[in-house]
C-alpha cells in the first residue's frame, strides 16, 4: 500500500507539537513524515503495525518512531474508549549543537535507535504514560523541560524492543520535500496577503493543476484551505493581545471581517469574540 506523506506544521517558534488523543480510529492512515513520534495510547487492545513490523499491544503502548518510518495510527478500528497523546519533534529537536552536550549523549544515542522503531516495556511504562498525557497542562518550556526528563528515563530505565532490523526508510523524496518547504515557508511569510495559486505553483515549477493534485495528496486539504487554517492559527495568538477584531483579521489576510468570522467559526467552533472572551477569562 502506497505510504501517504504526512505533512506536520510545527511552530517556527517550537521544536515540537503535542496531539492529545486525536481521534482517527475511522480512519486507515498508513503514513510517513520526517518528524520524530513518542506516541503513548492506552487501549484494551491495538495494531502496532510499524515499518515491517506488525503486532498487536494490550493494555498501552509506548513508542518512539524515527523519521520517514511509516507507520500505523494506533488507534485505528478501536471500538473502545482509548487515551491517546502524540509528541511530534522537528529533525533538529535539540538543535545542531546537542552532540557537543555529554548530559545528552545517551538521548542522543536514543534518537539514532529510534530510526528502526522502539517499543518500550517496564515497570515505569504507565508512570511515562501519565507524564506524557499531563503535557498540555504545563507552560511550553515546562513541557520542553518534562520531555527530556522522560528521555533520559526512556535511555535509563526502560526495556526497549527494537521493532526492525535496521533503519531502512530515508526522505522518500528530497523533490518533495524540498517543494513542502518552498510552500510552507511561503505561507509563513506570506499570510498576510494574497497568495495567487498560479504564483505558488510556479515556484513549486509546476502547472496550477499539478500543484492543486499534489497538495491535496500530501495534506488531504485544498491549498486555499490550508492557509485559512494557518492564518486561523496566527489570529488566535493575536485575539490575546489588546487589538481589535478588524484589525486582526486585515493583518492575517482575510479579506473582510465577515468572512474572517465566517472561517474562524468553521474552523475553531465559536466566533472570534466567543473565543477571546473564554481564552482572557
Amino acid at each position: 500500500m502506497k505510504v501517504q506523506f504526512e505533512a506536520i506544521h510545527i511552530q517556527e517558534e517550537s521544536s515540537f507539537r503535542i496531539l492529545q488523543t486525536p481521534y482517527l480510529q475511522d480512519f486507515y492512515m498508513w503514513h510517513s513524515h520526517p518528524e520524530y513520534e513518542l506516541l503513548y495510547i492506552e487501549a484494551e487492545a491495538g495494531p502496532r503495525r510499524v515499518g515491517t513490523h506488525v503486532s498487536q499491544y494490550q493494555q498501552s503502548d509506548l513508542v518512539f518512531i524515527g523519521p520517514h518510518i511509516p507507520h500505523l495510527n494506533f488507534d485505528y478500528g478501536l471500538k473502545v474508549p482509548y487515551r491517546k497523546i502524540v509528541v511530534q519533534m522537528k529533525e533538529d529537536f535539540l538543535g545542531m549543537t546537542w552532540t557537543e552536550v555529554p548530559e545528552l549523549h545517551a538521548i542522543k544515542e536514543l534518537f539514532e535507535r529510534a530510526k528502526t522503531g522502539i517499543a518500550f516495556e517496564g515497570d515505569r511504562k504507565e508512570e511515562v504514560g501519565r507524564r506524557l498525557i499531563a503535557l498540555p497542562e504545563y507552560s511550553h518550556f515546562e513541557q520542553f523541560i518534562e520531555i527530556l526528563s522522560i528521555f533520559q528515563v526512556l535511555t535509563k530505565e526502560m526495556n526497549p524492543i527494537y521493532l526492525n532490523e535496521m533503519a531502512t526508510w530515508e526522505n522518500p523524496s528530497q523533490k518533495n520535500q524540498q517543494r513542502w518547504k518552498i510552500v510552507r515557508e511561503w505561507v509563513e511569510n506570506h499570510y498576510m496577503e494574497s497568495i495567487p495559486l498560479d504564483e505558488i505553483a510556479e515556484k513549486c515549477h509546476l502547472s496550477k493543476e499539478a500543484f492543486c493534485r499534489y497538495f491535496k495528496s500530501k495534506t488531504q486539504l485544498t491549498f486555499s484551505h490550508y492557509v485559512n487554517q494557518y492564518r486561523i492559527t496566527q489570529a488566535k495568538k493575536m485575539l490575546v493581545l489588546d487589538q481589535s477584531i478588524g484589525d486582526i483579521a486585515i493583518a492575517c489576510g482575510f479579506e473582510s471581517l465577515s468572512y474572517f468570522t465566517k472561517i474562524f467559526k468553521r474552523t475553531i467552533g465559536e466566533s472570534p469574540n466567543q473565543y477571546r472572551k473564554r481564552i482572557l477569562k
